[in-house]
């Protein structure tokens, strides 16, 4: 393994962990029912801007930036076999790729609690 991806690999764990620790904490806010599912009548957590919306935000903008690192490196004539083009590109796949997920399960999320809460109104 080439210590790009090596480098890169340990930064994606620690940022990753840091990032899901953050978001985990706010389950605690989070009502749920007898069979364990979340009761969007009664909790309001995914209706307001919360860590949760900061943290991808924050991960969205390190994946535009190493895109930006990326191609600055492929710009200056690099090859894969550079450890900055390995680093950026596993830095930049990763990354865009949580914060799309994190993204998509927050809109999903939220229309699901719209749908629960407000279902009389959509009939």
């Amino acid at each position: 393994m080439e210590l790009g991806w090596f480098i890169s690999l340990i930064v994606a764990v620690i940022l990753g962990n840091v990032f899901a620790i953050i978001i985990a904490t706010l389950n605690k806010k989070v009502v749920k029912d007898r069979q364990k599912k979340v009761d969007f009548k009664r909790s309001d957590i995914y209706f307001y801007w919360t860590r949760w919306d900061y943290v991808t935000i924050i991960c969205a903008t390190y994946a535009f930036i190493c895109i930006i690192g990326l191609a600055t490196c492929l710009f200056m004539g690099q090859t894969i076999d550079d450890n900055w083009v390995q680093f950026f590109l596993h830095q930049a796949f990763m990354f865009s790729m949580l914060s799309s997920i994190w993204f998509i399960t927050r809109l999903a999320y939220v229309f699901k609690g719209i749908k629960e809460r407000w279902s009389d109104e959509f009939k």
